[in-house]
């Protein structure tokens, strides 16, 4: 009985001095909170995907799409000093009308899946807002499709190459900081 209860004592004492899974040389380093995998963006956007306003609105750019950031000189040239922006580019099957005032659908399923809602278009501007959990208050940005010159700049100036036949670029710039609205002020449709 002896023998047994020092067989256990000695199994114990060895157990206790062997380190944890956590602490042994092999063993995966813990996550860290909001952390990524390798190769992974945050908001699970792939690698070769671009992340509109990072930190700001953080909304993964639709494959094959061109993010420029600070394109204000660009977009903004008549301006002395424009707001800091960024502009997302991309091609789209057929040509841009000038009547077609409907924001993007592939570039609204992304602000989407990032939490944003369409709230109102006017004309060329497309206003998005980020509701906070337990306020009436919400973070409000627009997009505002880019004209003809606008874009033919912003494509020569990122050296994107020319639309293939049948496509042409489209675009929208953002203004690089957003505003909190609350109550009446948010803009419901």
């Amino acid at each position: 009985m002896k023998r047994a209860a020092h067989i256990i004592a000695a199994l114990s004492l060895a157990a206790a001095c062997q380190p944890a899974a956590s602490e042994r040389d092999d063993a995966p380093a813990p996550a860290a909170v909001g952390a990524t995998a390798p190769g992974e963006l945050a908001g699970g956007a792939s690698p070769a995907q671009q992340i509109i306003l990072p930190g700001v609105m953080n909304i993964a750019a639709p494959i094959d799409a061109v993010v420029v950031n600070s394109c204000e000189k660009v977009v903004a040239a008549d301006y002395d000093q424009p707001p800091a922006m960024a502009c997302v580019i991309f091609v789209r099957d057929g040509e841009p009308a000038e009547s077609d005032a409907a924001f993007d659908r592939v570039l609204d399923d992304q602000l989407v899946t990032a939490g944003w809602t369409l709230v109102r278009s006017a004309g060329a501007q497309h206003y998005f807002e980020h509701a906070k959990p337990g306020m009436d208050c919400a973070d409000l940005s627009v997009f505002t499709a880019l004209d003809a010159a606008q874009l033919d700049r912003l494509v020569k100036g990122s050296k994107a190459a020319a639309a293939p036949a049948g496509t042409s670029w489209r675009g929208y710039s953002i203004p690089a900081t957003i505003r909190e609205t609350c109550g009446a002020d948010r803009m419901r449709p």
